[in-house]
């Protein structure tokens, strides 16, 4: 999962409440014609100056116009006579755009994307085959990222962030309170109960699909899993799932330590800090990208980073986005320069300057990565973060069955343990479908 969709002002961020809506977006370009018997599988070439790309990301990772990632793009359009439009797409959105230009023969000449999605994307032909053009620089990426950014056995993208989930806390609220940072599950329920009370919560949580995205952690750390080893069957509804479920659902049904508007928090992460950001709620889980909305809209907060609770093992749910050649674009070559060059030593500080973890190896055991003790939490738990399945129908057991399973149990339609059976039910259906 990608960082949140839109950067908000310090203002919004103070005064953000619940029911907001998704950032939206409407699509005004649609990208590159037809390839037009250009092989998206060869070897690269240059680009020989002139000709236009069209980039196609999610809001947050797009930017404004002065964005690290547009400043990176002219700065390579302007070396190379070449015009790069990014268009910013949100997250919710960015997948289905992109498959639905895709399957009428147009789309991006380069994509960033979920790591998640891009089974499902390169299933569809949304994205090409990096074929050998990638043999040179693949060295540079560690191989579980560039797992990550596969499918079938083939590389689809290169690793262009990466990331996990931690535990970000308010040290005025604990310390006030005299509570220790939690590092069991036992001890953040107690905490968050501890610290709930009057407009105070003790633990920020998210609906939908972003609730179903931070279930993961706590199902792992039970020792659980999603999948069978095949992939051929959703497990995570077993015993030890449902003792998970149970604990993680809990935290809404039974404790109540969350903001009442995070059943409004279901895509954009704007939502999901705000009561954090706000000095309202005194943890909340997730990854890097939770420090920019921060540190610009409340710098006094006085807060830090730490691992996640850890249940019977620790674990944290692997993120981050893969770059790769849109399947229908002309200038597949000119688009691999792009990449090349976007993702190459040299240019991560731009990344860096966005708030997240390159995908380099390189980077992630940089003085850069450790420099920083709340980055270090997030460079540590990389050794325990797990990737979700690599499935062209993930997205549609993540934020299609889980989502809807999620938004029933927190909405009181259903019972918890019911819930997740049905969902493990219907995930297992969709991967026969």
């Amino acid at each position: 999962m990608t960082r949140r969709d839109s950067r908000l002002t310090r203002r919004q961020l103070l005064t953000l409440g619940g029911g907001a809506a998704a950032a939206g977006f409407t699509l005004s370009a649609c990208g590159t014609g037809p390839a037009g018997g250009s092989d998206p599988t060869g070897s690269g070439g240059e680009s020989g100056g002139g000709g236009t790309l069209e980039l196609w990301a999610n809001t947050a990772t797009a930017g404004d116009a002065d964005s690290p990632l547009q400043q990176a793009t002219q700065a390579w359009g302007e070396a190379n006579g070449v015009t790069v439009n990014v268009q910013g797409i949100s997250t919710q959105d960015l997948v289905p755009k992109l498959t639905t230009t895709s399957a009428g023969g147009e789309g991006p000449d380069v994509a960033i994307v979920d790591v998640s999605s891009v089974p499902q994307l390169a299933a569809a032909q949304v994205l090409a085959d990096l074929g050998g053009r990638a043999d040179a620089v693949s060295g540079d990426f560690g191989e579980e990222l560039l797992a990550g950014s596969s499918y079938d056995g083939t590389l689809y993208g290169l690793p262009y962030t990466t990331n996990n989930v931690a535990l970000y806390y308010n040290n005025t609220m604990l310390g006030d309170a005299g509570i220790e940072v939690p590092t069991t599950w036992d001890e953040l329920r107690e905490a968050a109960i501890e610290l709930t009370g009057g407009e105070q919560y003790g633990y920020m949580m998210g609906a939908q699909g972003q609730g179903a995205f931070l279930f993961w952690p706590w199902l792992w750390q039970n020792g659980g899993s999603i999948m069978n080893e095949d992939l051929t069957a959703a497990t995570f509804a077993d015993d030890i799932g449902q003792e998970a479920f149970a604990f993680y659902s809990g935290l809404v049904l039974e404790d109540k330590v969350m903001p009442p508007e995070f059943i409004a928090s279901n895509a954009s992460w704007d939502e999901y800090v705000a009561p954090f950001v706000q000095g309202r709620c005194a943890m909340m889980a997730i990854g890097p990208w939770g420090t920019a909305p921060i540190v610009d809209g409340n710098p006094d907060l006085d807060w830090a980073v730490a691992a996640l609770p850890t249940g019977t093992e620790a674990a944290s749910v692997l993120g981050g986005t893969g770059i790769g050649i849109g399947y229908n674009s002309a200038n597949p070559d000119l688009a691999w320069e792009l990449i090349s060059w976007l993702t190459a030593a040299d240019q991560m500080s731009y990344i860096q300057d966005s708030g997240n973890i390159p995908g380099r190896a390189d980077v992630i055991d940089s003085d850069w990565a450790t420099e920083d003790p709340n980055r270090q939490v997030f460079i540590e738990q990389m050794e325990v973060a797990r990737a979700r399945p690599a499935l062209p129908v993930w997205g549609d057991i993540e934020w299609g069955v889980m989502a809807s399973m999620w938004d029933a149990v927190i909405q009181g339609q259903q019972a918890p343990a019911d819930a997740l059976t049905a969902a493990a039910e219907e995930a297992t259906a969709t991967l026969s479908s």
